[in-house]
């Protein structure tokens, strides 16, 4: 039936036919192939808010139900799939960077205002508060920080007053369902499970439903006078200073004398305003206690405050909620065993489960209505307690909050009420409720009663209002309580209404929106969850056949759009559940190929689940085909092969298993020329078959194949040979283990046979030099001639080992010596004592011993009988190897011996993965490739210690991917004998303080000085330093962190000077005598050296702060070497001041001082030469810079700051360009109207192959209308 329904929509109706023909010339027959004639409006995403399907409202009440609570915002966080989808156009942000330092640029941020008019009433005791309490002491920081980076709060400020005139007043609205009298018990009774949410992030900027201050500008009580510590409260309050609020509480409870209710209630609306989102109630649930017991009475200000604060943290809770039970769905799905997360994961949803803020919101407003504040409530209380009803789907709790604001006549509900009433009722499955609601819905809107949709006043402002969104997400919702109810017919005729509605445009119908691209992603979600993937599927493939992509997810549109990001994930999930492999395939192909051109993200999960899907349907396709078992289609194991290539995943023992045998068997039939592999599919065949020695693999544990066709190395390789395939074009360290393997696994015999039939290239590569020193288990040990009489000596291990961790006489130098002389006496050391040196010497970077010891190691590891020692040896040896190359630069000998370890089925330690994800550098994508290196260790089983788990978070806070920190740090949390220490913590405060989130870094910080295991290091406090100085500029707030460094013991760095220089020179009101004590300080301390940093900060404050031109310029003249950093603060002071007739001089003076041109003097010199309109110079300037070698970072850029002595290059060394030189330049041309030469520009950036990101960033730039030349002006 449903597939004859969506048809019936895709015909469509004779009436629909005739109207389209007149607007499009199309007709509706086809209702999915109109062409849109007019291009839309720009505008851009809003994080999750963007979603359609488990987003309108509170979301839907159950898993079954919920998109977000599984996709959107469940395993990648809160509202990232939206948000990363458009990345480069989200401007929600308050901070920028660039590419030299982790410094982060300012931008202003207006605090939430404060202003309400509240009357002082009567008092009720919270009688869960002790049971609150400890549950949000329960809740730990990082789910704060984690919540703060990932979400918003539920709506955004509102300009919008509590109350409107008088003359806007409307008779109540007729309630179609009766209400039962409750009382607060009813409410505060435990309930069931909330469902799991997928809220909103973000509410239309003009409903009243927004969050409004509960500060109160004039006294509670009736004298209308103000004491001391009231004003002093306020102040703290409207400052949006949390910490200001918190030490005004403080002394409110303990040292001031016969507190009064208002000044209670002004704390307690202070610590409401200055609450960051996901921050425990505690503090203002103490309060409110303390308040009861001094036997003070709450009034109906009281209870607004404890209301908006108790529902807001029921939103972040169900949120909270749907994200943690997702991430742990999506892990069960892609059959991901990690029990210490799931666990961890299953615990947190309990726990956050248990706390009861609907219960105790719902007793606050009984209470406030039983003191007679019904008319007294801001519309945000109804609203907030409507979402929180749709959360727990409590249709009685909702009937009451809206009998409550019915009977209201001095203002009228927004389109949000109805929103969240609506999703009430399709969370509780109440169907006819739902048509009720909606009905009343249209009706009042017609009827101007609802507030911001007067049709009758103004129609075209009222659709073109933003409110007009908040009338598509009711209409969405209806949508969605259609398919829940079990009837998609009705669903289809609301769309069918949206689009009939609005097609002839003599005849408008403002009351009923268009549809947009979340309209047609809750159809394609709705038969979905409703079990009909092929009706879905339908839909999607028409949405495909569209031009144009919508911009916004709410961007109504008479043209259906192309297919949203959420109905690609939506639908890519299901044809996975489903097994539809065929489709599947397709639409991954397709989202490859358009993703750039729609505006969407090809997220790793995406990846992840097309490979997981395609795996496991080839391992039940084997396990049911029977007898043919061996005749598995080669082309599709190579799709599936590539797939795990594209993503950077290595490939499972399962896959390996099944590439092996595919190729074998296709090969022995015959010619494999047809299926084009490529180096890169030979070069993963071959890693394949390293990992799957059949000696040491037992196929039939991995997977059931009958007549498994691959028989091991040998054949593989002499099949490999007869295709003529060039081996040497393979890495060296791949070669180099597959001779190892070779030696170790095959006798002399065989291998001589083996050479004998393979080509003389195979031979010349393969083929191992009798005196080769290469080393792996067991038989390699061969490869040495016998020593006689080794013995190796404890007490010479243990006089050696005196260095090690540290000695006060004895260093690694001398233990060296006492090896030498050892050995020349026939004595040797443990092979753990010579793994310590080899480690030692790796990080001093002395190439030289470490290779002495490692051959030393050989000898030793010959002479152990004991074979089960011998191996546990050898794989100590090699893990200390990678540690030691890796610390030491050598990064192609650190895989290789680590190739080593992999090949022969041993595990690298967390040691040599962490030294291998730091000393991960100079590539592109740093990060990246630290992911996969982390991946790679979780997927072999390798334990993550404290210092592997340091490495990779503090890659992933210095690439600015805070989630993705934050997530590794709860999983560190929850690691059994893994605590943090002060490195994680700054690392972690780091990431915080790069997106700008000062509560939680601060809250972290306060943290990590509580830890037992703590030590103070230079790092956290310039953090915090740098915090106070760039993002959010608070000179108190940095001389405060740097009065604890002192206190701590801390010697201040360089760093630390050149913040205390930026606080006083660029934090309004600037204090220039300070700033100049301070660089006398510096220079008066002979423990810092004095750097070009420190004179640019100085060149930065005169020039662009306060303008003073030529002070700048003689500061600079006073430097006695500059070095790149003084020349590039000289020329954006030239820029800013817009004196770019003097940049040719000093650039000449760049020139002959030897001084080398980085590209962040470019990009000034293309910033400032695009401002005055010289777009031929700036055009010069960039394309006399190179690009580097593919995938390779730039060099010469980041100058290292020792001193002022920089050396003269003899001859000048090319200037590589960075991402931000691209992304100048970009900005330039299409600042001065070269549209055409920014698109080329985009080519060139294309073919570098940049990370998506900064092409995502660059690309984003052009959506503005108007784009200038340069990004931001001091």
């Amino acid at each position: 039936m449903l597939p004859k329904v969506a048809n019936h929509i895709f015909l469509h109706t004779s009436r629909a036919v005739a109207a389209v023909q007149n607007q499009t010339g199309h007709t509706l027959r086809n209702v999915l192939q109109l062409q849109s004639s007019t291009p839309s409006a720009p505008t851009t995403w809003t994080g999750a808010g963007s979603s359609s399907w488990g987003s309108n409202g509170a979301g839907p009440g159950g898993a079954k139900f919920n998109a977000g609570s599984r996709f959107y915002n469940g395993y990648t966080g809160a509202g990232r799939a939206i948000t990363q989808a458009n990345a480069s156009t989200s401007h929600d942000g308050n901070a920028e960077q660039n590419d030299e330092s982790d410094e982060i640029v300012p931008k202003r941020v207006d605090p939430r205002s404060s202003r309400r008019l509240i009357t002082r009433r009567h008092s009720l005791s919270l009688g869960t508060l002790e049971y609150e309490q400890a549950q949000a002491d329960s809740l730990g920081v990082l789910h704060t920080v984690q919540i703060h980076v990932r979400t918003k709060h539920t709506f955004t400020a509102s300009e919008a007053r509590d109350e409107l005139p008088s003359e806007s007043s409307r008779p109540p609205l007729t309630r179609r369902n009766s209400t039962a009298t409750l009382s607060a018990s009813d409410y505060i009774d435990d309930l069931p499970p909330p469902p799991v949410a997928s809220a909103s992030g973000k509410s239309i900027p003009t409903d009243p439903a927004a969050p409004q201050s509960v500060t109160d500008p004039a006294a509670d009580d009736e004298s209308g006078k103000f004491s001391d510590m009231y004003e002093s409260l306020r102040r703290a309050a409207r400052s949006g200073d949390c910490a200001s609020v918190i030490r005004e509480v403080h002394v409110l409870r303990t040292t001031h004398k016969n507190p009064i209710v208002a000044e209670f209630n002004m704390a307690l609306s202070g610590l409401y305003e200055t609450r960051q989102p996901g921050e425990p109630l505690t503090l203002l649930l103490e309060t409110y206690n303390d308040m009861v017991q001094r036997s003070l009475a709450p009034n109906v200000r009281t209870y607004i405050s404890l209301i908006l604060a108790l529902t807001e943290r029921d939103y972040e809770v169900q949120k909270t909620i749907g994200g943690l039970d997702g991430r742990v769905k999506r892990r069960k799905l892609l059959g991901r065993q990690e029990v210490a997360m799931d666990e961890a994961d299953e615990k947190r949803i309990e726990q956050l489960k248990a706390e009861n803020n609907f219960g105790s919101a719902m007793a606050m407003f009984e209470a406030a209505l039983a003191i007679g504040a019904r008319n007294k409530f801001p519309l945000a209380i109804y609203n907030n307690l409507l979402r929180s009803c749709a959360f727990q789907a409590n249709v009685d709790a909702a009937i009451r909050v809206f009998a409550q604001l019915e009977s209201r006549t001095d203002f009228l509900p927004g389109p949000q009420v109805f929103l969240n009433l609506l999703s009430v009722y399709a969370n509780a499955n109440d169907l006819q409720g739902a048509k009720e609601v909606f009905q009343e819905f249209r009706e009042a809107s017609k009827a101007g009663r609802v507030r911001g949709l007067d049709f009758s006043a103004a129609p075209e402002a009222a659709v073109a209002s933003s409110v007009s969104r908040g009338q598509l997400l009711v209409w969405n919702k209806m949508i969605e309580a259609y398919f829940r109810g079990g009837q998609p017919a009705g669903a289809l005729r609301i769309l069918e209404t949206m689009m009939d509605s609005n097609v002839n445009p003599a005849e408008p119908s403002p009351e009923v929106p268009l549809p947009s691209s979340s309209t047609f992603s809750s159809i394609i979600a709705g038969f979905c969850y409703s079990g009909d993937v092929s009706s879905a599927l339908s839909w999607f493939d028409r949405l495909l056949q569209q031009g144009e992509a919508a911009r916004h997810p709410h961007e109504s549109s008479l043209v259906p759009p192309r297919p949203d990001q959420l109905a690609w994930i939506v639908m890519l999930d299901f044809l996975a559940q489903e097994g539809m492999m065929v489709d599947l395939n397709r639409l991954y192909d397709i989202l490859v190929e358009c993703a750039p051109r729609d505006g969407l993200e090809v997220r790793r999960i995406d990846h992840i689940l097309v490979l997981e899907a395609n795996v496991n349907y080839l391992s039940e396709a084997i396990s049911k085909s029977g007898a043919k078992k061996n005749l598995l289609a080669f082309g599709d194991v190579l799709r599936v092969v590539r797939l795990a290539n594209s993503a950077n995943a290595p490939l499972s023992k399962e896959l390996a298993v099944l590439y092996l045998h595919a190729y074998m068997s296709t090969c022995n039939r015959g010619d494999m020329s047809q299926y084009g592999i490529g180096l890169r599919d030979h070069e993963t065949l071959l890693s394949s078959a390293l990992t799957v020695l059949p000696a040491e693999t037992d196929m039939e544990q991995i997977i059931p194949i009958k007549n498994y066709a691959y028989q091991g190395l040998i054949p593989l390789l002499t099949a490999l040979s007869k295709q003529n395939f060039q081996l040497s074009k393979m890495k060296a360290s791949l070669i180099s283990n597959l001779s190892d393997a070779l030696y170790a696994g095959h006798s002399k015999e065989q291998l001589n046979e083996f050479f004998g039939k393979v080509s003389s290239s195979f031979r010349t590569v393969l083929e191992r030099p009798t005196e080769s020193r290469s080393v792996s288990p067991n038989p390699v040990m061969q490869m040495y001639p016998p020593i006689k009489d080794v013995v190796v000596d404890g007490t010479l291990s243990r006089f050696v080992d005196e260095w090690f961790p540290s000695h006060p006489t004895v260093t690694i130098h001398e233990a060296y010596r006492r090896l030498q002389e050892g050995v020349a006496n026939g004595k040797y050391v443990h092979p753990s004592t010579l793994g310590r040196l080899i480690n030692g010497f790796g990080r001093a970077g002395d190439h030289e011993k470490v290779h002495s010891l490692y051959d030393i190691a050989q000898i030793v590891l010959y002479s152990i009988e004991n074979k089960q020692w011998q191996s546990q040896a050898w794989f100590q040896i090699e893990d200390q190897m990678i540690i030691a190359t890796a610390h030491a630069g050598d990064m192609e000998a650190a895989f290789q011996h680590r190739d080593r370890i992999t090949s022969n089925g041993g595990i690298p330690s967390p040691d040599a993965y962490g030294s291998l994800i730091e000393c991960v550098k100079d590539t592109t994508d740093d990060t990246s490739n630290a992911m996969a290196l982390f991946s790679e260790a979780q997927m072999l089983g390798c334990t993550p210690n404290v210092y592997l788990y340091n490495t990779i978070i503090s890659k992933l806070a210095k690439a600015r991917k805070a989630d993705f920190a934050l997530e590794l740090f709860q999983q560190m949390k929850a690691t059994p004998g893994v605590r943090p220490s002060s490195i994680t913590y700054g690392a972690v405060i780091a990431a915080c303080a790069r997106v700008g989130d000062a509560q939680s870094a601060e809250q972290l910080f306060m943290e990590m000085s509580s830890q037992p295991n703590f030590k103070p290091r230079i790092p956290p406090y310039n953090m915090m330093m740098q915090l106070y100085t760039h993002t959010k500029p608070d000179r108190e707030r940095v001389l405060h962190y740097y009065d604890q460094l002192l206190l701590a013991g801390v010697r201040p760095s360089a760093h630390t000077y050149k913040l205390l220089i930026d606080a006083y020179g660029t934090i309004e009101p600037v204090d220039v005598d300070a700033m100049e004590d301070v660089f006398k300080l510096l220079r008066n301390n002979r423990s810092v050296v004095l750097q070009g940093s420190h004179w640019a900060a100085l060149i930065n404050a005169y020039g662009c702060v306060r303008k003073d031109l030529d002070k700048a310029i003689s500061t600079f003249d006073s430097i006695p070497a500059p070095d790149a950093v003084a020349y590039e603060s000289l020329i954006n002071v030239l820029v800013t001041n817009k004196q770019m007739a003097l940049a040719p001089s000093y650039m000449e003076k760049l020139k002959s001082s030897g001084v080398h041109m980085t590209a962040y003097i470019a990009n000034l010199l293309i910033k400032g030469y695009a401002a005055i309109g010289d777009i031929e110079e700036a055009r010069r300037i960039f394309e006399s810079l190179v690009d580097p070698p593919s995938g390779v970072a730039a060099s010469g850029n980041h100058v290292p700051h020792e001193g002022s002595n920089q050396s003269v290059f003899s001859s000048p060394s090319p200037s590589y360009r960075e991402p931000s030189t691209w992304e100048a330049m970009f900005r330039a041309e299409l600042g001065n109207g070269y549209r055409d030469k920014a698109v080329a520009l985009l080519a060139r950036l294309q073919e570098r192959q940049f990370p998506a990101a900064v092409c995502n960033r660059i690309r984003g730039i052009m959506i503005d209308d108007s784009v200038s030349p340069w990004a931001a002006s001091p």
